[in-house]
């Protein structure tokens, strides 16, 4: 059975299918790029009064004609072109905005242009009256396409896009769909150091000098935060080191920056250290937490004023679950993610957000990726055209989000994340944030009022398990630097005042992670060589002195175990010895205090059980538990019970000698001359003649 009417009207019936998907903007070509007439002759938009019109208003619009062809041109025409129909998608908005075409919108008038002289330019002003496009009673709220083309003699030399705003009640006050919604909208801009070498750490405050200085990137940071609400995100290393310079003027900036009142502020893990390669490197929570505490990074003389906001994690590139999961165990309140997790076509979501990762719930602020590129580029120096170009099409893209939100009956919270290195032409960026704020369906707000917002329920892309950027610290060379910090910390426990004790070793461990080093392969590899052998210096300011075998004769006794402190402070440590046999048992492990630069004796008391030869191996401990020193050795001789046979042996030996002598004097035989006891008993007894002397007489002549 054939259909010869329905197959003639086949191909009728595929054309209108076709021109409506056209015109519904649903199937599209590729607009052809420009055939300029002249290179080097560009159009920009200067001046756009008043920002939004209505029904009776008059539209000005000022652009500049700049001639760098070569040669002088003459007979120019500039046609102005205006669509009747709104943009009524974000995608719309990026696409006309971005698009290099010369595709216009329906021409509304047309100007000559004078002559523009090689080098030089002109201005052209366009007045219209907005009636003439009769867009109706019931046109809707919103942005228009809008064209500027240059021609000479009928090519085009170049096109200008932009948007005009339609307001249908004029600025009455407005009711029904075509009321937009406040859109909340806050920007925030990272304040973040040069990556510090450990090499050279003084070049890192001449750096910070130069960028404090005026005109400098983070005294532009700081103008625009006090001058036109910008948010910041602020590396607490970068702070800490202005303030500590003794530098008048980098002092000056930090105590600004510190004020109440001048800034909206959350911080930063210290150093801006790259989340993504320590997730990738799969490193602990413990270690997640040494790397990113400023507690124990920053001076302590220096601490985040009370009234910065809370800390936040901003991971560089596309955020992966690896990635939240440990920003979560950072301790950090919040993640901005600013690439990835962007709301699923067509839907309108607020920032904030919550994903479930496996370290628990990560609390998440998703940046507009379109908005943050669009400002971003918009507020880097640049002219007034640049400007003014920037204001409509930023203008246009709030003005369908706030539509978009009327229509959802729901609120709606957009953040603009700037990156990093971004230094602002402030007078760039507070004229267009001033053109926001001036439209009612625009709300600009805090950064850390945003943090406190309700999670969207609104569906979003899928988060990747793991996205790598080549960019990254290998996960070898990460998981050694951080293994390195958590030996230096523990080692440091030896010292009254561990922090001063680690000095800026530990700094210098953590400054190879920061984000700013992915630009610099080589330096950063540099510093992490250093930084590594800075934590090698350190651990080997004590050791245990090498000493020759021991001979233990007692039962118990002590062992002298020598102590080394090249430190530049007394050092507290504890020596345990570990025999390697069962007959000498270790009783204490005594805890001393070795001076800077000396050398004391740990007594170590032992108890023989056994006879043999034992290895003992030292351990000097620091009292966070951690070895200081590197595995030594020594070995004894243990001879128990030799004490007690030797001195046994010698009290006999000395009462064999005593009953000796005894026995000999005994034994010893009288000698022929001495006098025996019975001769001395008879010459006792024996009578002898007592001598009387003769009386004298005066007869005797000898008297």
């Amino acid at each position: 059975m054939t259909f010869p009417r329905a197959a003639a009207l086949l191909p009728r019936a595929l054309a209108l299918v076709v021109s409506t998907l056209v015109l519904a903007g649903i199937l599209t070509t590729a607009p052809a790029p420009i055939a300029a007439a002249h290179d080097g002759v560009t159009v920009e938009l200067v001046d756009m009064s008043p920002t939004v019109v209505g029904p009776g208003s008059t539209q000005d619009i000022t652009v500049r004609i700049t001639n760098d062809s070569g040669s002088d041109l003459s007979g120019l025409r500039a046609d102005l072109g205006v669509g009747w129909r709104e943009v009524s998608t974000r995608a719309g908005v990026t696409s006309w905005a971005e698009g290099t075409s010369t595709r216009t919108a329906a021409r509304q008038l047309s100007l000559p242009v004078d002559d523009v002289p090689d080098g030089g330019s002109t201005d052209v002003t366009f007045e219209l009256g907005i009636s003439t496009l009769q867009l109706g009673d019931d046109a809707a709220w919103g942005p228009r396409q809008l064209s500027v083309e240059v021609l000479d003699d009928g090519a085009p030399v170049d096109v200008l896009h932009s948007f005009l705003l339609y307001d249908p009640d004029g600025g009455t006050e407005r009711s029904g769909r075509s009321s937009p919604a406040p859109l909340s909208l806050a920007v925030v801009a990272p304040v973040t150091g040069p990556p510090l070498d450990p090499a050279a750490p003084e070049e890192q405050v001449a750096a910070l000098f130069d960028r404090v200085a005026e005109g400098g990137a983070d005294a532009r940071l700081l103008a625009a935060a006090s001058e036109a609400g910008l948010s910041l995100a602020v590396d607490p290393a970068v702070v800490a080191a202005a303030a500590a310079s003794g530098d008048g003027e980098l002092g000056s900036w930090a105590a600004r920056l510190q004020r109440p009142g001048v800034a909206d502020v959350v911080t930063l893990p210290p150093y801006d250290t790259d989340l993504a390669a320590l997730a990738h490197a799969g490193v602990q929570p413990s270690g997640l937490r040494a790397v990113t505490d400023p507690s124990g990074l920053l001076p302590t003389s220096w601490s985040a004023p009370d009234a910065w906001g809370p800390p936040i994690a901003w991971p560089q590139g596309t955020a992966d679950l690896e990635t939240l999961a440990a920003s979560r165990s950072t301790g950090a309140q919040h993640v901005l993610v600013t690439d990835g997790l962007q709301p699923d076509a067509g839907i309108r979501a607020s920032a904030t957000d919550t994903v479930a990762t496996s370290s628990g719930d990560v609390s998440v602020v998703v940046a507009d990726a379109a908005l943050s590129e669009a400002l971003a580029a918009a507020t880097s120096p640049g002219g007034p055209s640049a400007t003014t170009t920037a204001v409509q099409r930023l203008l246009a893209d709030t003005a369908v989000l706030a539509t978009s939100a009327a229509d959802l009956g729901t609120p709606l919270t957009v953040v603009a994340a700037m990156p990093r290195g971004w230094a602002p032409d402030v007078d760039a960026y507070q004229a267009i944030t001033s053109a926001l704020s001036g439209q009612e369906w625009v709300d600009p707000v805090p950064f850390t009022e945003v943090l406190d917002q309700p999670p969207s329920d609104a569906p979003r892309a899928d988060v990747d398990a793991r996205v790598v950027d080549d960019a990254e610290l290998r996960p070898r060379a990460v998981q050694s630097l951080v293994d390195d910090l958590d030996d230096v910390m523990a080692f440091a426990t030896v010292a009254t005042d561990p922090r001063e004790l680690a000095g800026s070793v530990d700094r210098d461990l953590v400054a190879p992670l920061a984000v700013a080093y992915r630009s610099d392969r080589e330096g950063r590899e540099s510093a992490a060589d250093l930084a590594q052998a800075n934590a090698d210096q350190l651990r080997s300011g004590i050791r245990v002195v090498g000493r020759a075998d021991v001979l233990l004769i007692s039962d118990t006794g002590n062992l002298p175990v020598r102590v080394r402190n090249d430190l530049p402070t007394d050092a507290t440590v504890t020596v345990t010895l570990q025999p390697d046999d069962p007959r000498l048992v270790v009783e204490t492990s005594p805890t001393i205090v070795v001076p800077a630069g000396e050398s004391r004796d740990a007594e170590v008391r032992v108890r023989a059980i056994g006879s043999g030869d034992v290895n003992l191996a030292v351990q000097v401990i620091a009292p966070s538990g951690a070895a200081v020193t590197a595995p030594t050795e020594f070995a004894v001789q243990v001879r128990a019970g030799w004490e007690t046979v030797g001195t046994s042996v010698m009290a006999v030996g000395v009462g064999l000698l005593f009953v000796a002598g005894i026995w000999r004097t005994v034994r010893r035989g009288r000698s022929d001359s001495r006098t025996t006891a019975e001769d001395a008993q008879s010459a006792a007894t024996q009578e002898t003649p007592a001598y009387r002397p003769t009386p004298s007489t005066p007869e005797d002549p000898q008297a």
